[in-house]
């Protein structure tokens, strides 16, 4: 689809959108239809999220649709939540809406490598999204949000780029990767088997080397 069609879509569609809504708000002034207001505000920000999402859908140049699209489906998710399943959204709803937000940028990157920027949002979302998931005072929260950012830098210099791959990726991954990993060991006592399991690969290894040099 032309831009210039694209551009048009969007503002005709909200326009209708709102003579609609315009005209049923009337209509319950009115008292010719009784409304719930409360149960509509969901189902209107998914609508308003779709909207979005079909005008990315309809030209993928127009890739900044996706963020409002998964940010306005995130929030009639959660207000869909509040209503129906209120002992959840306390839980879940950070994550769903912190998910869909990571989403919208791993969609970026996958529609537009030249984007490759999208990735650290991306994975620094997703991980924020696993993290809030978990059960409060876990001790494990700090290990999952380094691991996380550990692997979202070492997606960024593995995953495919028109610059190619960025070398420099390795060091922040590098350093993220050890500190949760040191951070899971302490919470889960595993330090004290590490020393042992380290001097046997390394005992083992020097073992083999010889061996083979023969």
């Amino acid at each position: 689809m032309k831009k210039s069609k694209m551009r048009l879509l969007l503002p005709i569609v909200g326009g209708i959108l709102l003579i609609a809504a315009g005209v049923v708000s009337l209509l319950d002034n009115l008292d010719v239809i009784t409304l719930d207001w409360e149960m509509l505000i969901g189902p209107m920000f998914g609508i308003g999220g779709i909207i979005f999402l079909l005008v990315f859908i309809l030209n993928t140049d127009e890739w900044w649709a996706l963020i409002p699209g998964f940010v306005l489906v995130g929030i009639g998710i959660i207000i869909f939540m509040s209503q129906s399943l209120d002992s959840m959204v306390d839980r879940w709803g950070g994550a769903v809406f912190l998910g869909l937000l990571g989403v919208a940028f791993i969609f970026i990157y996958a529609t537009h490598r030249e984007h490759w920027w999208a990735i650290i949002p991306g994975g620094v979302l997703i991980t924020l999204a696993g993290v809030t998931a978990l059960p409060p005072g876990n001790d494990l929260i700090g290990g999952v949000f380094f691991l996380g950012l550990a692997i979202t830098f070492g997606l960024l210099y593995l995953l495919p780029k028109p610059a190619g791959r960025l070398k420099w990726a390795l060091y922040p991954a590098g350093i993220l990767l050890i500190v949760g990993l040191l951070v899971v060991l302490g919470v889960t006592n595993l330090t004290r088997y590490v020393l042992p399991v380290v001097l046997l690969a390394a005992g083992g290894f020097f073992i083999y080397r010889a061996l083979i040099k023969k």
